[in-house]
């Protein structure tokens, strides 16, 4: 028998309940995961480079942020894409990714699900 389980025994009105502390809420929508994540790695001073997409979550900018959420170069001459001020760029791959620099010597990449 372990000390613990005997004061317990001994006085189970003096056992308390630890704390819970609760999961900070994640946003529903992509765009808001996506904005908060653009704000927090800009804001700790990273430079992002771009975003790459797959077709499933650019669909889902367009029903969320309208046709403004994505807007093309105004450059005739480039086939490029805007988020806000980030480029985006279409992807193979699930998920969002933005790649940055500034977290270590190399370009580095956060997915957002």
């Amino acid at each position: 028998m372990s000390a613990v389980y005997k004061f317990e025994e001994l006085f189970p009105d003096q056992i308390e309940a630890a704390p819970v502390a609760e999961a900070p809420a994640v946003p529903s929508r992509l765009t808001d995961r996506l904005d908060a994540k653009l704000a927090e790695l800009t804001a700790a001073g990273y430079r992002i480079q771009w975003i790459e997409i797959s077709e499933k979550d650019l669909v889902a900018l367009f029903l969320e942020g309208g046709e403004q959420a994505i807007l093309m170069d105004p450059d005739p001459d480039s086939d490029r894409a805007w988020y806000g001020e980030f480029e985006i760029r279409p992807s193979a791959k699930d998920f969002v990714w933005i790649y940055l620099e500034g977290e270590f010597e190399q370009m580095s990449a956060h997915i957002i699900s």
